[in-house]
């Protein structure tokens, strides 16, 4: 099980092969974490001086840890695993900066974990539109929790790349045809073209502001309402009519005229190339 290195243990490589003192060091680190106002670990400062001065800090024949392995506050892991769900992107704004999260669901046959990758990872997967069985290695991330669950961060040290393992069983992409859909079912997923878009409406309620869009999309010669919801709109907007689209996670209500698909929180809608 790879744990990665331990803050110490790191500082002390970049003294022995940077030619710099330990007090240099430490205070090089610490100048990295105060300019990310705290965002950085220890290690994860570490890592930056490091690559900053040349130093490899990489250990040879790195291992994946197994999702089942994952403790809260381990630093420095690796992990791959498939994407089993991705969750539309959100942009979010702290301490008076902008920002970008990307959520997806990571399975490697012995377990699952949300992961999030943040800002340019974000924008790097959604550039690379992967879809769900893509297989996943992510490098250096960190293990925290939310609500006591488990859940996978990446970092400014972190990386992630598309790849292959044969240790990690497929996944069925779980591809429907809109002709199989009924009501109440969940975590749809469907190929399918946006036959024609209707303007996006702002609501308020007891749970705060919201965006809906109403919209069609076809299957051949079928059809099918579908409905957007926050900032799924702006992506049905951005892709736009005549557009063949993977939707990953959706869920069906009964409508007025027949089932009708809608596109919540946990969904996500891909063009096709």
């Amino acid at each position: 099980m790879n744990t990665g290195k331990n803050p110490e243990e790191l500082t002390q490589r970049i003294v022995s092969n940077s030619g710099k003192s330990r007090e240099e060091v430490v205070q090089l680190i610490n100048m990295k974490k105060e300019k990310f106002s705290g965002l950085l670990t220890d290690s994860g400062a570490a890592f930056m001086i490091a690559k900053e001065l040349g130093v490899e800090l990489e250990a040879e024949n790195r291992e994946n840890t197994k999702i089942s392995e994952l403790k809260e506050g381990m630093n420095n892991v690796d992990v791959t695993g498939r994407i089993k769900k991705t969750f539309a992107p959100k942009e979010f704004e702290k301490n008076g900066r902008k920002g970008k999260l990307q959520s997806l669901l990571l399975w490697d046959g012995s377990g699952e974990i949300r992961a999030t990758l943040w800002n340019n990872d974000a924008e790097k997967f959604n550039s690379k539109k992967m879809q769900k069985g893509t297989c996943l290695k992510i490098t250096n991330c960190t293990i925290g929790s939310y609500n006591g669950t488990l859940q996978l961060n990446t970092n400014y040290n972190s990386s992630f790349e598309e790849t292959d393992s044969i240790e990690i069983p497929k996944l069925d992409s779980g591809h429907k045809s809109i002709t199989e859909l009924d009501s109440n079912m969940n975590d749809v997923s469907v190929k399918v073209k946006i036959k024609k878009t209707f303007e996006a409406k702002e609501f308020e309620n007891e749970k705060g502001k919201g965006k809906v869009m109403n919209f069609f999309v076809s299957e051949g010669a079928n059809e099918m309402r579908a409905t957007a919801w926050n900032e799924i709109c702006d992506l049905v907007e951005e892709i736009g009519e005549g557009e063949n689209v993977i939707i990953e996670g959706a869920y069906t209500k009964e409508g007025r005229n027949g089932i009708e698909l809608h596109l919540g929180w946990s969904s996500r809608i891909v063009k096709q190339d």
